[in-house]
């Protein structure tokens, strides 16, 4: 006799079902938005990394301009001292003004490209004048500092003497600049943060500078000016080069002191 097996419901199965349940579903997101953000935080990084060389660059290319008119003008260059930046010395008379110290960098009239306004860097020339020659330090004016003779114009067959006015007389202002004391009412460096102490353009004048120049990177901390503390417009203070950019502060700074100038200019005279 067979026997039927017993009716009922048949063993429970499991069922396979596709897609993502929320847990999973909530995982890969974060797994996504994780990935997301070092993927912009990277981006970031490199952007800022190039933002930086470029500024760098640009220092170093208008440090060598500086140093090529000096050698060929037998002076510093004039500041632009026009409130937009228009990329000329401030001239009068074809001298550079009374009391211009700072100002936006003559572009033009060093033979550069004018740049967009946002990328414009700010310039600062040591100048201390005096009506004795062999202590005159106003390095943006060409002036007889060495004692040569004047060049007869009543005579056009006496030949001037080939060192008037010229390179050297630039470096005995030079000579003269960097026996000084820095004081805010002439170009100078503060610190750095570090071994030159605070970046404390009131309390901390190290060194006179001959001159600086300030090429702006981004506004980061978002105060309307891509220029950051210590530079302001009017200010001859800037941080010394050796100050690491920080955020907040990254602003790129190229200076030399009056005798890093001279013996430049010494090495370079034929």
């Amino acid at each position: 006799m067979t026997c039927a097996a017993p009716r009922g419901n048949p063993p429970a199965q499991r069922v396979a079902q596709g897609g993502f349940t929320m847990v999973e579903l909530a995982v890969a997101l974060v797994v996504a938005g994780l990935m997301s953000w070092a993927a912009f935080s990277g981006y970031e990084t490199v952007t800022a990394q190039q933002q930086i060389e470029r500024g760098r660059a640009e220092a170093q290319q208008l440090q060598s301009i500086v140093r090529a008119f000096a050698l060929r003008h037998g002076r510093l260059p004039c500041p632009d001292s026009s409130v937009a930046g228009t990329g000329y010395e401030a001239l009068t008379a074809g001298v550079c003004t009374t009391g211009t110290q700072v100002g936006w960098f003559p572009y033009v009239s060093v033979g550069l490209e004018l740049p967009v306004p946002l990328l414009r860097a700010r310039y600062s020339v040591f100048r201390d004048p005096n009506v004795v020659d062999t202590a005159d330090a106003d390095l943006a004016v060409v002036k007889e500092r060495t004692g040569d003779p004047v060049p007869d114009p009543s005579n056009p067959n006496a030949s001037a003497s080939p060192n008037y006015r010229e390179t050297t007389d630039l470096i005995a202002a030079l000579n003269t600049a960097s026996r000084k004391t820095a004081a805010t009412a002439r170009t100078y460096l503060t610190g750095d943060g570090g071994p030159a102490g605070a970046i404390d353009c009131a309390g901390n004048l190290v060194m006179v500078a001959a001159y600086w120049v300030i090429v702006p990177l981004d506004d980061k901390d978002n105060d309307g000016s891509r220029f950051d503390a210590p530079h302001v417009p009017v200010s001859t203070c800037a941080a010394s080069p050796s100050a690491p950019l920080r955020f907040g502060s990254d602003d790129v700074v190229v200076a030399e002191s009056p005798a890093q100038v001279a013996g430049w200019l010494r090495k370079s005279l034929p």
